[in-house]
């Protein structure tokens, strides 16, 4: 089962319920930026709460009417999953990239440039190649808190298969995280998609429920980001 709802038709329902138009970078250069900081007024938020609820037929808390638009997606989404219609421990999104396949795949296996395609990694950096199998470190920029996380991965990528299969090297607060990278040649562009299975620790912070939503909501924010990189040629923080 993947998210119910796309990014795009999130932006749009923003755009639609509040009257201020929003583009891929307003919400995937800082995906804490506030409704406010757009330019959106409580009442226009309500509408876009509304609309979840009636597209989605689920009912939101008071606290997602006061979220950012990242946690506004975490929260619906963890709505879903405590509804039965996400399943725990694995989460999917996809996107079609109107791009030629080999400038797709060439982007995004650069893992160094990683820190221009997602918004969340401070660094990316290659420790070691093994034949196609790359060994990583990420490290995340500071959140709220100025916490900052960091973890080796590897990746092998296939291009006659047109998959790309990962896992953490180092799990930290997981106890396993396995990630699958689909590339499919479409008339439109490529098809991009994500896989992602893993369970959390019992003395991690969070919960299976509470990452499942919230790599879900992430990953149709950077997806997206990725998107318009590749397609316009400019990180959406640039103007």
């Amino acid at each position: 089962m993947a998210n119910l709802i796309t990014f795009d038709e999130f932006r749009d329902m923003i755009s639609r319920c509040t009257g201020v138009s929003v583009t891929v970078p307003d919400l995937t250069d800082d995906p804490q930026v506030p409704f406010e900081k757009l330019g959106m007024d409580s009442l226009g938020v309500l509408g876009v709460v509304t609309e979840l609820e009636n597209r989605l037929g689920i009912s939101l808390d008071e606290a997602a009417a006061t979220a950012v638009p990242a946690d506004l997606l975490r929260i619906v989404h963890q709505r879903l999953l405590a509804d039965g219609r996400l399943r725990r421990g694995h989460t999917e999104a996809s996107t079609v990239i109107a791009a030629p396949f080999d400038d797709v795949w060439r982007i995004t296996n650069d893992v160094p440039g990683w820190t221009t395609l997602f918004s969340e990694y401070a660094a990316a950096t290659v420790l070691e190649q093994r034949g196609q199998t790359v060994v990583f470190r990420l490290t995340t920029r500071p959140d709220d808190n100025d916490v900052s996380w960091s973890w080796v991965s590897e990746r092998t990528p296939d291009y006659d298969a047109r998959t790309v299969r990962a896992r953490r090297v180092e799990t930290g607060a997981f106890a396993f995280m396995d990630i699958t990278w689909t590339y499919t040649q479409l008339p439109e562009g490529v098809g991009f998609h994500w896989a992602q299975d893993f369970a959390m620790k019992p003395d991690a912070p969070v919960d299976d429920d509470w990452m499942t939503a919230n790599i879900t909501a992430n990953s149709l924010i950077q997806q997206a980001r990725i998107r318009h990189i590749i397609e316009t040629g400019t990180p959406p923080g640039d103007k």
